[in-house]
């Protein structure tokens, strides 16, 4: 009798250890497009509101949202790093949502 799939000595472990980094590699990536995009969005923003002199305050808001950014990534990341399988886990399953969204 075989011993079940879920069992320690079936589980690949150097291939989800390969698959956390990948995830983490993504996170950082997702990270830094999101932070750019911030940015971008920012400048804009202040661009227009220091043509009506309201600079200031969004030098605040700048900063606000940028502390608030790292903070939820960094939690993010945490999470990550606490339970690496259950994040690989739910990672496959909104890929595999995702491409049953897209096929449609």
């Amino acid at each position: 009798m075989s011993e079940p799939q879920d069992e320690p000595s079936h589980i690949d472990i150097e291939y989800l250890k390969h698959q956390f980094e990948h995830l983490r590699a993504e996170m950082a990536g997702a990270r830094e497009r999101l932070s750019d995009n911030a940015h971008a969005a920012i400048d804009r923003i202040s661009a227009y509101l220091e043509s009506s002199g309201v600079s200031p305050r969004v030098d605040e808001l700048e900063k606000t949202l940028e502390d608030k950014g790292k903070a939820a990534m960094g939690k993010l990341e945490h999470q990550v790093s606490e339970r690496p399988i259950l994040s690989v886990a739910v990672a496959f399953g909104i890929g595999l949502l995702a491409a049953r969204l897209l096929r449609r």
